[in-house]
């Protein structure tokens, strides 16, 4: 009798050691919600900062073209009788401050639609020659943008389209919704 009381109390001892199917269950749902929120939380994270990364992106080449635009207008070359022209989908103008070629240069900005897109090219042609309008020699995609305006404020009034010996003072840009104005008040060469 003593060795089956031995018995049944080692036998009860094992079972104390032993998790049961039901304790491996609970742990295991457990992690799994623990691991499914904390995966959960990590995706939305990564698609918030792509989101942040594409806004950044925008951003820059917005101001990238507004830069560039700015410090050509900036620099601008007024010696023929037409020296600028806007139009709704394209900049002409003549600078002294080119992005291919040396010395006073005729800048061409064309907006074209593609899609549901508006592209941006920059030609430029190596001298001042009198043919505004026209293709340049040297050709580079600017960016894809959803929109573009450009207006020129002409005494009291803002103006699509604008052509003139003499800059205006002031550009309005409207690119993506976002407003910019540029200046031209420079020295005149």
């Amino acid at each position: 009798m003593a060795n089956q009381s031995l018995k049944c109390i080692n036998m009860n001892l094992q079972n104390n050691k032993a998790f049961t199917i039901l304790e491996l269950l609970l742990v295991v749902t457990l992690l799994l919600l623990i691991f499914g929120i904390a995966g959960f939380s990590f995706i939305n994270n990564l698609k918030g900062i792509q989101q942040v990364d594409v806004t950044i992106n925008k951003e820059v080449n917005n101001l990238s073209l507004i830069n560039q635009l700015s410090k050509q207008l900036f620099a601008k070359y007024e010696k023929k009788s037409v020296n600028i022209i806007v139009e709704r989908d394209r900049i002409s103008f003549y600078t002294l401050l080119p992005v291919f070629f040396e010395g006073a240069v005729r800048a061409e900005y064309i907006f074209e639609k593609k899609g549901d897109k508006l592209k941006i090219s920059y030609e430029e042609y190596p001298f001042v020659d009198g043919n505004l309008g026209l293709e340049g020699i040297k050709r580079q995609v600017i960016g894809f943008y959803d929109s573009i305006k450009v207006e020129v404020l002409q005494g009291d009034r803002w103006l699509e389209n604008y052509k003139g010996a003499e800059f205006p003072t002031v550009f309005k840009f409207i690119v993506n919704g976002e407003e910019f104005y540029i200046t031209t008040r420079g020295i005149k060469i």
